[in-house]
């Protein structure tokens, strides 16, 4: 039994069907797939290029973490894309692997192809509201429908974000009344907001950068990439990336430009060259203008003239500028869910339960989450495989 055809969902119930169970699928939604379909930008994200288990964030075990992770190698579950349902890839310069077609729903068919081709029952639109003990199985209550026995349950409902993908945690509710605790969830590869209108006015413009945080003058994360400005606040894969330690009270810092960008160096540029000038040659004029304001310094000044505390000032707005967060967008916008199932509460090779035997947990449902550019799909792959095949090859010794 597999409660969510979400991307985690679609692997369980392959893998236990695979694994000779017979499988149930429920999904709240008329068509499964709905973060698959929405990934990338519209293209599909499907997989990083590379991985480790730095990649990934828990408020557990990093041990336990790098196990689960590296029970599925990434370059075997590109082959199981690739060769065991015909989905080929292409890395992009970003590491990032998409279909080679740009079609997220050439995936969403292939894996619904495979799990019909295993045998799996699907039922869309219908809503499990409801999951009960029985003896030594389960008896699991949908909407439209009568309740059904099983021996195995995969929870693999998605977290809390894009909830319009059918991610609106009915799974933890379900979890909780089962017995289990959950990690305190937030809204993590999200963008962020500001009431500073003055950023707003750059609504529209993408530029590389550097961006920093950090807690009580600790440097807690950097990732550079690309930084988009938003009526709302900024967002771009940059800022997604550090939105989940990016809270009120820490300081985000950017390097536009990104850190290789030597300004210091360029600010010194010998000749007649104006500072609007150098910086209009490396950002979007309207940046440059902002940048060139906030620091007091007039674009037509020579480099060759700058005062020493004009060019202290420049150089700050260039290299370490702080953007005023007021919060982010939660989840109706959040690519992923932080917090969860605690890794503790369930058994490393099987994601079975500790609290409940015969429950298994599967992709955001656990408390764990990853950066943008694939991961938190491989995740999803990964631990959909481990858990569907655990409860597929437990439900068929229990059949003899």
């Amino acid at each position: 039994m597999v409660v969510g055809a979400s991307a985690a969902g679609l692997l369980a119930a392959i893998f236990a069907a695979r694994a000779g169970a017979r499988v149930v699928a429920f999904e709240t939604r008329a068509k499964p797939g709905a973060k698959i379909r929405v990934s990338g930008g519209g293209r599909c994200n499907l997989l990083p290029g590379e991985v480790s288990p730095a990649d990934y964030h828990t408020s557990g075990s990093p041990r336990r973490l790098r196990n689960i992770l590296l029970s599925w190698p990434l370059e075997e579950v590109r082959a199981f894309f690739e060769v065991e349902l015909g989905i080929p890839l292409k890395r992009e310069p970003t590491g990032k692997l998409f279909p080679v077609s740009e079609r997220p729903l050439d995936v969403v068919e292939a894996l619904l192809r495979e799990s019909e081709q295993r045998g799996v029952e699907l039922r869309t639109g219908t809503r499990v509201t409801e999951i009960d003990r029985r003896n030594a199985g389960f008896v699991v209550a949908p909407t439209g429908t009568g309740a059904v026995e099983a021996q195995r349950v995969v929870l693999a409902t998605g977290g809390l974000s894009l909830p319009k993908t059918g991610s609106d945690g009915t799974g933890f509710a379900l979890a909780r009344a089962l017995g289990h605790d959950i990690v305190p969830t937030f809204p993590v590869l999200v963008p962020l907001t500001s009431s500073d209108a003055t950023w707003a006015a750059l609504a529209g413009i993408s530029v590389a950068a550097t961006v920093r945080v950090r807690d009580e003058g600790a440097l807690v994360m950097e990732r550079t990439g690309s930084f988009l400005f938003t009526h709302r606040g900024f967002s771009g894969p940059v800022v997604l990336d550090v939105s989940r330690a990016a809270h009120p009270r820490a300081v985000v810092e950017v390097h536009w430009g990104g850190a290789e960008t030597p300004w210091p160096d360029l600010l010194r540029t010998p000749g007649p060259l104006s500072v609007g000038r150098v910086l209009r040659d490396a950002l979007p004029r309207r940046l440059a203008e902002r940048l060139l304001a906030r620091a007091g310094v007039p674009a037509e000044r020579r480099t060759a003239e700058l005062r020493r505390a004009e060019r202290r000032a420049l150089e700050t707005e260039l290299v370490a500028c702080r953007l005023p967060i007021d919060g982010n967008e939660g989840y109706r916008t959040a690519e992923a869910t932080g917090g969860g199932i605690p890794l503790a509460d369930v058994q490393t090779k099987s994601l079975e339960s500790r609290i409940t035997p015969g429950l298994h947990f599967a992709g955001e449902m656990l408390d764990v989450d990853g950066r943008i550019g694939g991961y938190n799909f491989l995740w999803a792959f990964v631990t959909g495989r481990r858990a569907g095949r655990a409860a597929g090859l437990r439900a068929l010794a229990a059949n003899g």
